[in-house]
């Protein structure tokens, strides 16, 4: 099944990525708190390349959909071994959860109960995350989606191909829903400065990024990729392995159209292309010891609505 939504999101598996929890009230979501997590359960399997991975814990987080604030996405995580409890701290995304440990796969619901987002961790993949966004494998049949709790199921109806993998997953799951933490907003006209048509400073760094990724110029990656406290703690040896798989992900033809900085914060809005399909990214920028490098991205195949 073949899944398409006007707001998908496609974030490069170089980021474990954050955004903003907002107005559950909005999607008739109540939640209990981070600290609070208590863990559902899963029952069935993902399958890549024919190889079989069983999913025994279920866990759900309200979070913003990623282009359109106001909207409140529902992200499941779905993992083969439980996951310690101390990880949902200051969690602004779930599938910062996920990263921390492997053998899951993570899902985003919109608020017309569609999956968004569907993302796999699997030992077939040695190591690397297969990601499928604006195009979804999996659909979603709800069985319970209210105030406290979502169950239902995630199902394809027969093994896909993607990304030269087989990829089947058939699975239900319940769980009760937490709530993400609230980052800082984002630089905008009001609180920022706009940058220069190239993007300034924190744009060169940027595209220094993209044209590294696509040369797959190990060290340059690093010099530019987020900090190791920002999530980015990669060896050379995993990253000479996901190189093909990075830049198979990283949209081609980039161009930043907008862009604004806030002291050592900076966003900037970009356009691209992947698989031929023109694509708009939101990057966040950060600065440290008088270095800016990439922090967060995000994707769709629709221009946001509403960015700055």
């Amino acid at each position: 099944m073949k899944n398409r939504n006007n707001k998908n999101s496609l974030r490069s598996l170089l980021f474990a990525a954050g955004f903003l929890f907002l107005l559950l009230m909005l999607c008739q979501v109540t939640v209990v708190q981070a600290g609070e997590v208590k863990i559902g359960t899963a029952s069935g399997n993902i399958s890549i390349d024919g190889t079989n991975m069983k999913l025994n814990y279920a866990y759900a987080m309200a979070q913003p959909n990623t282009f359109e604030k106001e909207k409140t996405d529902i992200a499941v995580l779905l993992t083969e071994k439980p996951v310690p409890h101390e990880a949902f701290k200051d969690v602004e995304d779930l599938r910062d959860v996920g990263t921390r440990q492997q053998g899951w796969v993570y899902f985003e619901i919109n608020d017309m109960q569609k999956p968004i987002t569907e993302v796999a961790d699997h030992p077939s993949l040695g190591g690397q995350q297969l990601q499928m966004s604006g195009i979804t494998r999996s659909g979603f049949v709800p069985k319970e989606f209210n105030k406290e709790r979502i169950a239902g199921s995630f199902k394809t109806e027969t093994a896909e191909k993607v990304f030269d993998h087989l990829y089947q997953v058939d699975v239900t799951f319940a769980a009760p829903i937490i709530q993400a933490k609230m980052p800082e907003p984002l630089p905008d006209a009001k609180t920022g400065k706009a940058l220069p048509p190239d993007g300034g400073d924190p744009g060169k760094a940027y595209m220094n990024f993209v044209r590294a990724v696509h040369r797959k110029d190990i060290e340059t990656i690093k010099k530019l990729a987020p900090f190791p406290d920002e999530g980015f703690k990669y060896t050379d040896e995993e990253l000479k392995a996901g190189i093909e798989f990075m830049a198979a992900l990283t949209p081609k033809n980039t161009r930043i159209t907008k862009g604004f900085v806030e002291k050592d914060k900076a966003v900037l809005y970009v356009t691209g292309t992947l698989e031929k399909e023109k694509q708009y990214g939101t990057v966040e920028m950060m600065k440290k010891d008088g270095s800016w490098r990439v922090k967060k991205e995000s994707w769709s195949n629709t221009p946001p609505e509403k960015s700055k």
